[in-house]
């Protein structure tokens, strides 16, 4: 937060100082949603993840267990 207080300040000299300018600040973050919207053509991208946890497989055969990453992937479809 220093950084952009003391831009604060540059554009407002006369402004609020450090501790009242990080109480309004924490305020005004407190009120804000933490959703991104973002839009984008259909079947344009893919968006793609591991969830980083793993499941195990079982080989039925010989017993053998084997992890497994969850990879999750979304296209948007057209239309």
């Amino acid at each position: 937060m220093p950084i952009l207080w003391e831009e604060y300040r540059d554009a407002h000299p006369e402004g609020y100082g450090y501790s009242r300018f990080c109480e309004l600040l924490r305020g005004f973050q407190q009120r804000l949603s933490p959703t991104m919207r973002q839009e984008h053509a259909a079947g344009d991208k893919v968006f793609a993840d591991d969830s980083g946890k793993k499941i195990p497989i079982v080989n039925r055969n010989s017993g053998e267990i084997r992890e497994a990453e969850i990879f999750v992937a979304v296209l948007r479809p057209i239309g």
